[in-house]
């Protein structure tokens, strides 16, 4: 059992901090979806970096909320092409991200900088997604599905992988060289 001890641990530090960040994340959600009746701010913030991506490269868009909705309608040439909601917003990615990181954490100054670097690359990455995924929409409505469904998860997912194994293999596993 002695040799399974820092895997037990791990597992165990994985599972408290993935349930108590995913347990504050749905009280938030709670508090502006369920009491307010409204889309979330972060989720807000997310749909508007991502409108203002698309006008930067010549492409027409914007976002509006309207009372009572917890998304934000998504528009293209005065067009609405999506609803961008709290799934959208990457949180529940960037918690399960998190969640590893702080579980197999190389040092708490270490763990920290790793984790203020690869924050925004994730959340940068996921605007990319949510303008591309609404561009795809608006001009190649026949692929929207596949791209929503199948290849930007993909992306995401792939991204956060490469992650975990960057600070596996150069932060967790790094040998002390002299």
């Amino acid at each position: 059992m002695k040799e399974y001890k820092p895997i037990i641990l791990s597992l165990i530090k994985f599972f408290a901090v993935y349930i108590v960040l995913i347990a504050i994340y749905y009280l938030y959600l709670n508090y502006y979806q369920d009491i307010l009746k409204t889309c979330d701010p972060f989720t807000e913030v997310v749909a508007k970096q991502s409108s203002l991506l698309l006008n930067l490269v010549g492409f027409p868009s914007e976002t509006h909320h309207f009372n009572q909705e917890n998304y934000m309608h998504f528009s293209i040439n005065n067009k609405y092409i999506s609803g961008v909601n709290e799934g959208c917003n990457a949180i529940s990615v960037i918690i399960l991200f998190l969640s590893f990181v702080i579980a197999f954490s190389s040092g708490k100054i270490k763990t920290l900088l790793y984790i203020l670097v690869t924050l925004p690359i994730i959340h940068f990455a996921n605007i990319i997604r949510i303008a591309f995924i609404n561009y795809v929409f608006y001009y190649y409505p026949q692929y929207g599905k596949d791209v929503h469904d199948y290849i930007f998860p993909a992306i995401i997912y792939g991204l956060i992988i490469i992650l975990w194994i960057i600070w596996i293999k150069y932060f967790v596993f790094v040998k002390n060289e002299k």
